[in-house]
């Protein structure tokens, strides 16, 4: 069942979000407006997914202000369209280029093959995004679940032109698909010499007497230049040698910025050419 932000969002909090709150679908049980939303956009789920228009529909003391996707848990979210990026809790919206807002909720809040409700943020939304960001269609977002109070994993999808709430129908039906999400990184062109990888790591964990920093995978880049962002958490540790720990501080990195790791493979080892901090 799909879940209003409202109910999940104090208006008092409002102020926290600056300039970009989440767009307020009414909590009424009279008739929404039946106005189609006319939108060119991606559609926000990847892969295999099933819905219909369930915008309007009764439910109990509401009505449904969106449209419900349902595919498979952990199933990638993506960007519909160029904007400024938002979220709070397992729900999130963007204020688009074009003049729409979405907001999307009951993003995963379990530990993957789990229910255990323990909300990490890693299996939830991507790890490189923070509240007020650029985000450009097609873009990782995170992962559909089933928080809040879903029946079922799914995407509760809405859309709001300038004048309020929209049936999302017809731009969904319309909209075009994606097989992977947008394979962009920062300084893309800074691609690891021949026979090197590079992997975009977000810290979670850093001990400087040993060296060894862990963190979550973001993206991955080929010595091509071909960029594979991750679709399926993972992570992943290094061992930093004295002398790339005495060229920077990773204490001091944001956790939602990616570190640029360039490194080789040498048999079952890894030899790790150079380190890039992460940009803000």
């Amino acid at each position: 069942m799909g879940c209003l932000l409202s109910i999940m969002i104090a208006t008092q909090t409002w102020a926290s979000y600056g300039k970009f709150p989440p767009p307020v679908a009414p909590y009424t049980n009279a008739h929404l407006p039946s106005g189609m939303a006319e939108v060119k956009m991606c559609f926000p789920v990847v892969g295999k997914v099933d819905w219909r228009d369930n915008y309007n529909e009764g439910r109990g003391t509401f009505r449904h202000t969106g449209v419900d996707i349902r595919a498979k848990k952990m199933t990638p979210v993506i960007a519909p369209f160029d904007g400024v990026f938002g979220k709070k809790v397992n729900s999130f919206w963007i204020y688009g280029d074009n003049g729409w807002r979405c907001l999307g909720t009951h993003l995963n809040n379990d530990t993957p093959g789990t229910g255990d409700n323990a909300a990490n943020p890693d299996f939830m939304f991507s790890p490189v995004l923070r509240h007020g960001d650029r985000i450009l269609t097609g873009q990782l977002i995170g992962y559909v679940g089933d928080s809040g109070k879903a029946t079922g994993p799914h995407l509760h999808f809405e859309l709001h032109s300038e004048r309020g709430l929209r049936n999302p129908t017809r731009a969904l039906q319309g909209a075009f698909k994606v097989i992977t999400p947008l394979s962009e990184i920062p300084r893309q062109e800074d691609k690891p010499d021949t026979k090197q990888e590079r992997f975009e790591v977000c810290r979670r964990n850093w001990v400087a007497e040993t060296g060894v920093f862990y963190g979550v995978l973001y993206a991955k880049q080929f010595d091509t230049g071909r960029v594979i962002i991750n679709t399926v958490p993972r992570y992943v540790t290094f061992k930093f040698t004295k002398e790339l720990i005495n060229l920077t501080d990773p204490e001091a990195w944001p956790k939602d910025r990616a570190a640029s790791v360039y490194f080789a493979r040498e048999g079952d080892n890894i030899r790790i050419t150079r380190i890039v901090p992460p940009v803000e």
